[in-house]
């Protein structure tokens, strides 16, 4: 997947994007950055309909490629380190998001399926480890 940065895109494009093709992962961006395995505050988040050249003075104009095996507190160094974008990668957890600053060394896909297995699980009250350990 890649991720076209400019000056005029805003935080919500670049968002909608990579839900796309994350659809239990998102993005939030903030003002300041975060150390790895550290949660961001909500009242430090950036409204999503400011441009990227309005959140950082970085101008970057290209693109940032991520893999699906990317660990996600190296997703967050890579939008910090070419773009000045301080971003916290978020897990849908039924209908709650959590970040997932205990869980940086997993990958973008592991997040995603853990999102997806946390939220059917919820949502349908499923109980996949009694499932794993019920008897035939």
């Amino acid at each position: 997947m890649t991720i076209e940065i400019n000056d005029n895109k805003t935080l919500e494009e670049i968002s909608n994007y990579f839900t796309r093709y994350y659809p239990f992962l998102k993005i939030e961006f903030y003002h300041h950055t975060h150390r790895n395995q550290e949660s961001s505050s909500d009242l430090d988040i950036h409204p999503k309909n400011l441009t990227i050249g309005e959140v950082t003075n970085i101008h970057f104009n290209g693109s940032i490629k991520l893999h699906y095996w990317q660990k996600t507190g190296v997703v967050e160094q890579q939008f910090r380190n070419k773009a000045g974008l301080n971003i916290q990668i978020f897990r849908k957890h039924g209908d709650a998001w959590i970040q997932t600053m205990g869980t940086d060394a997993l990958s973008l896909e592991e997040q995603n399926e853990a999102g997806m297995a946390a939220t059917e699980d919820i949502l349908h009250g499923t109980n996949r480890v009694f499932e794993r350990e019920k008897k035939l």
